[in-house]
Formats: C-alpha cells, sequence, structure tokens
C-alpha cells in the first residue's frame, strides 16, 4: 500500500496574500478608532452641557430684554467652551469658530448668532427682542448638536 501524505508547502504568493490580508486589517482597525474618536468629544461632559442649555432656555423663558441677553452670553460661552474642550486653538471665540467651520460646515450658520453676542456685550443700548433671541438660541443649540455636544 502506497502512503501518499500531502504536504503545502506555501509559494510567495501566499506569504504576499497574507501580509495583504494583515495590512488591510490594520488600516480598517485604524480607520474606524480614528473615526470613532473624531465622532466623540472628548473631555467634554454632555451631561453638563445639556444641564447648562436648560438653563439658558430657562433664563429666556422669563422674558425680558436682559434675561434675553443673558441667554445669549451664556449660550455663546457655552459653544466656547465646547470649542476648546474639543481642541480647536485661537485666541478668541471667533478663531476658534472659524477653524471648526472647516471641519464642521454648518457651523457657518452660527457667525450671526455670535455677532448679535457681540452687540449684546459691546453696545448697552442694543435691544434684543423675543424673536430675535430665539433665533440665535436656535442657532446655538443646532451648533451644539452638530458637535455632538448636545
Amino acid at each position: 500500500m502506497n502512503n501518499m501524505e500531502i504536504v503545502f508547502e506555501p509559494a510567495i504568493i501566499d506569504y504576499v496574500i497574507g501580509v495583504v490580508a494583515v495590512a488591510i486589517a490594520v488600516v480598517v482597525i485604524v480607520a474606524v478608532y480614528f473615526f470613532r474618536k473624531n465622532k466623540r468629544l472628548e473631555g467634554v461632559d454632555r451631561k453638563f452641557v445639556q444641564e447648562q442649555w436648560r438653563k439658558i432656555e430657562e433664563l429666556f423663558s422669563y422674558g425680558k430684554d436682559m434675561n434675553f441677553k443673558l441667554a445669549v452670553i451664556e449660550a455663546d460661552k457655552l459653544l466656547d467652551e465646547v470649542l476648546k474642550l474639543m481642541h480647536f486653538p485661537g485666541n478668541t471665540m471667533a478663531a476658534r469658530l472659524k477653524l471648526a467651520s472647516y471641519k464642521f460646515p454648518k457651523l457657518k450658520s452660527v457667525w450671526w448668532a455670535h455677532k448679535v453676542r457681540n452687540h449684546v456685550v459691546h453696545d448697552v443700548r442694543y435691544n434684543l427682542r423675543h424673536g430675535e433671541t430665539k433665533m440665535v438660541l436656535k442657532l446655538f443649540r443646532a451648533a451644539l448638536k452638530e458637535l455632538n455636544a448636545l
């Protein structure tokens, strides 16, 4: 009886296929890691942001010009804090917002709200109406949602 034994001897192509498979697996793992890391806010406590936003909405609900102004200022500060925690560089909120707008194009819509905040802070006679405040807060809220902070 002839005892035939089958022996597998890998050829160079088998090694190449193995190396390519491992390389593809590494690339996929690294891509998934970076995708998840960029979607997640490192160092941002979403519960804190939600609580601060609740306080901003409460201020708005009280009515009166001064409450509207405080709500707008606090919303702007909250967005700025989130941008800082996301490590957007810059010495001012405007600088951070400009850089963030490249990565998150929808943030461009919050520029008007930031300008309203600047009017509130720098012009004591600036009269902030209910409808305008509502729109400003809506834009800040949308920006925080876009950044996945709210």
